[in-house]
């Protein structure tokens, strides 16, 4: 029987494909969870998910990961339809729904943990030492949001990490009908932009399958780990607001008043 590790941010990490086959993909647990944990982790393949009563935190390989290539997205025809609504407004100051990037991340981390969802794996397991890692990872330029707001009012966004050329997608939330998947039609051509090859959505949906992701096995994502984990990305995101071909519509610069940018 495969052991199943106890890992920290100092212990050595075991390689994903020790991953149990029951429950299918668990291969760590921990007792806390820090920044440097979740990055040296994400680097060996896995990721942090516990079910709602879990006392530890329960890090996941599965033998099958969802990944979506940026070129690959593909959007219903009458999502398009609203997007083109959206996309006629998004260079006014005042346009009534904008989408932004970094603008403002522990709320969109906090949010993804309060929304109510049905199934065992909610988001009611990012607990605040959850917050506070990611967060810190932001505040070092290695996650990052995207917000999606109508009349100034946030109603939708995601969160992750970036690792050199791959974007590994967390967690959303959607106040409004469609609000995250606005976000997320934003967000991938912006993470085109920045280099990105390849989208981890991690968890297996038939929501981010209606996007365009797809199945790949363990040992291809581990390949993809090897190639692009470490290849040359852009490193600094701006926080700004951001349009559908994923381009800065204004960025603004650290010590800016970005309630400008809404």
């Amino acid at each position: 029987m495969a052991p199943l590790y106890l890992i920290d941010e100092y212990s050595d990490l075991p390689p994903s494909h020790f991953a149990l086959s029951d429950p299918e993909g668990l291969i760590a647990v921990s007792q806390t969870v820090s920044a440097r944990l979740v990055w040296r982790a994400y680097h060996q393949g896995y990721y942090p998910c516990s079910p709602i009563g879990e006392e530890l935190t329960l890090w996941w390989a599965p033998t099958e990961r969802l990944v979506l290539r940026p070129h690959e997205l593909h959007l219903s025809k009458n999502f398009k339809k609203q997007l083109r609504a959206i996309r006629r407004e998004e260079q006014h100051a005042y346009a009534a729904i904008q989408v932004t990037v970094n603008q403002c991340f522990e709320e969109v981390i906090q949010a993804c943990a309060a929304i109510p969802r049905q199934q065992d794996f909610d988001g009611g397991w990012i607990s605040d030492e959850i917050i506070e890692a990611y967060s810190e990872l932001h505040r070092h330029g290695m996650a990052h949001s995207f917000e999606t707001w109508q009349d100034g009012e946030l109603i939708g966004g995601l969160y992750g990490v970036s690792l050199g050329q791959i974007f590994c997608g967390e967690s959303m939330f959607s106040k409004l009908s469609q609000a995250s998947r606005i976000a997320f039609s934003h967000a991938v051509p912006f993470l085109a932009q920045q280099g990105i090859r390849l989208i981890d959505c991690q968890q297996d949906s038939e929501y981010l399958r209606s996007f365009g992701a797809t199945l790949i096995p363990r040992a291809d994502y581990e390949f993809y780990l090897q190639q692009l984990a470490y290849a040359a990305a852009p490193v600094h995101w701006p926080s700004g607001r951001i349009s559908l071909d994923g381009q800065y519509i204004r960025a603004v610069s650290a010590g800016e008043d970005n309630d400008a940018v809404l």
